[in-house]
C-alpha cells in the first residue's frame, strides 16, 4: 500500500541504516538525559519515548553529533 499524506502519494523510497549519534537534553536546563549511537531511527524514537516517561516534565531536545555519542 502506498504512503499517502494529505491526499497525495509520497514517492517510493528505499530503507536506509545510517549512523545516528545523538544526545537527549532537557531543553529547559541543558541537563543530559540520554545518549546513544545507532543505525535505527526506531531505536532513537524508543529512547525519546522512554526518556520522556522517565522525565515527564522535561522538554526533550535531541542533538545529532558527527561521531559516537560515547567514547
Amino acid at each position: 500500500m502506498p504512503d499517502i499524506w494529505k491526499g497525495k502519494r509520497l514517492p517510493d523510497r528505499n530503507v536506509t541504516h545510517t549512523s545516528i549519534n545523538y544526545r537527549l537534553y532537557d531543553g529547559r536546563d541543558g541537563r543530559l538525559l540520554s545518549f546513544n549511537s545507532t543505525n535505527s531511527l526506531g531505536s532513537l524514537v524508543d529512547d525519546v519515548l522512554r526518556t520522556q516517561r522517565e522525565h515527564p516534565n522535561a522538554q526533550i531536545e535531541a542533538i545529532e553529533y558527527d561521531g559516537p555519542a560515547y567514547r
